[in-house]
């Protein structure tokens, strides 16, 4: 078996079989970090920039969430990787339930020359498109991390294979168009 071949079968394995990790736990430095930037773009239709803070090489990572607006039924439009941290990852994953309002993404990188592990630093990692369709008015919206069937569960993975449960946190960002003076008036 080659050596990337085993790399990614042990990180998918790992990935997989994480499903009873629960806290944040960094074994190898600092807590690193998984920021969601929730923005409004035009009403019904949000953008979620995913950014992550890490000190060490990152060779795969799991990101799954739920999102809702209400009564709302949302649809995730499109997952890009574009002028991302992950942009030059071998594989990209963004599994979709729209029924249930869930989805994770993340990949591998691979760790050859041509596809070495994400380089420890800051920066986003994806953008979801995220839109409200149906009759119902969209509420406000929300996101947050989840678990998801079969054991799906926020974690980085550091080239040795160790597990990382980053810190989490939502930054949402006001709507397109609208801006608040410092006393919170529009």
């Amino acid at each position: 078996m080659s050596r990337t071949l085993l790399i990614t079968v042990v990180a998918f394995g790992l990935l997989v079989a994480a499903g009873a990790v629960s806290a944040q736990n960094d074994p190898i430095g600092k807590i690193d970090t998984l920021t969601l930037v929730v923005e409004e773009l035009s009403p019904g239709k949000w953008m979620i920039s995913a950014q992550i803070w890490n000190d060490e090489e990152l060779a795969a990572f799991d990101i799954p969430i739920k999102y809702t607006a209400g009564m709302a039924k949302l649809v995730v439009d499109s997952v890009s990787y574009k002028k991302t941290r992950m942009e030059n990852f071998a594989q990209k994953l963004n599994p979709i339930d729209t029924a249930k309002q869930v989805m994770h993404f993340g990949g591998f990188a691979y760790m050859s020359p041509d596809k070495p592990p994400m380089a420890p630093g800051n920066g986003e990692v994806a953008r979801i498109y995220i839109s409200a369709t149906g009759d119902k008015q969209p509420g406000t919206f929300a996101v947050d991390t989840a678990t998801i069937a079969p054991n799906n569960t926020l974690m980085l993975v550091d080239k040795e294979a160790k597990i990382i449960v980053p810190a989490f946190r939502i930054i949402s960002k006001e709507a397109a168009g609208e801006k608040k003076t410092p006393e919170g008036k529009k």
